[in-house]
C-alpha cells in the first residue's frame, strides 16, 4: 500500500543497532580512557550488518577505543569461523582468538560465508575453532573484574547456553560491566 515507513525498514533497524554499538564502544573509551575490552558475538554470514560491526570494530581497534579479545559465532557453519579470520587478517588481527557454536540451530553457510576462501586466512574451518562458551569463560577469567563489553548481534545460542552454566554466570556477572 506504499506506507511502508523507512524507520521500520530491516535495513533502517540494522543500521540503528550498529550506531548503538559504535555510542556503547566510543563512550565506554572516552569516559574511561582505556580501550574497551570487547566479545563480539555474531551469527556472521546471514546478512551485512555483522560484517560492517566487525569492520567497525576493527577500525575502533586500530584508534585504541577498544580491544577486541574475541569473536564467537553463532552459526553452525564451517565456512562462518574461517570468513570471520579473513576479516581479521585483512584488517590486521588475524589472532584474534574464534569460537564457534557446536549443535547450533542456524548450519546453512550464509550468504558471504564461502567468500573466505578469497582471502587470506589460517582458520580453514571452524571444526577447528573452540567451543564459544569455552573459549568466553576462559577469557573473562583473565580480565578485570567490570572490564568487559560483550556485543551480540544474531543469535543467543553462546550466551544463552553460558547463562544455563553456573561457573559462566558467575564469570559474567564478576567480568562483564555491559552486554548489548
Amino acid at each position: 500500500s506504499g506506507n511502508h515507513h523507512a524507520a521500520n525498514h530491516p535495513a533502517t533497524q540494522e543500521m540503528k543497532r550498529l550506531l548503538a554499538i559504535f555510542v556503547i564502544l566510543y563512550s565506554s573509551f572516552v569516559i574511561s580512557s582505556e580501550p574497551t575490552r570487547l566479545i563480539f558475538d555474531t551469527d556472521m554470514g546471514n546478512d551485512v550488518d555483522d560484517l560492517m560491526a566487525l569492520c567497525m570494530i576493527h577500525n575502533l581497534q586500530k584508534r585504541g577505543a577498544c580491544e577486541l579479545l574475541a569473536v564467537t559465532v553463532t552459526k553452525d557453519h564451517p565456512q562462518a569461523a574461517a570468513f570471520v579470520d579473513a576479516v581479521n587478517t585483512l584488517y590486521g588481527y588475524p589472532d584474534t582468538p574464534i569460537g564457534v557454536v557446536r549443535d547450533g540451530a542456524a548450519k546453512e553457510a550464509g550468504k558471504f560465508n564461502l567468500l573466505a576462501d578469497k582471502y587470506p586466512h589460517d582458520l580453514k574451518s571452524g571444526a577447528d575453532a573452540p567451543e564459544a562458551g569455552g573459549l568466553i569463560k576462559d577469557i573473562l577469567a583473565k580480565q578485570p573484574d567490570g572490564s568487559v563489553v560483550i556485543a551480540q548481534v544474531g543469535f543467543f545460542t553462546n550466551l544463552a547456553r553460558l547463562m544455563d552454566d553456573a561457573e559462566a554466570k558467575a564469570l559474567i556477572a564478576k567480568k562483564v560491566k555491559m552486554l548489548s
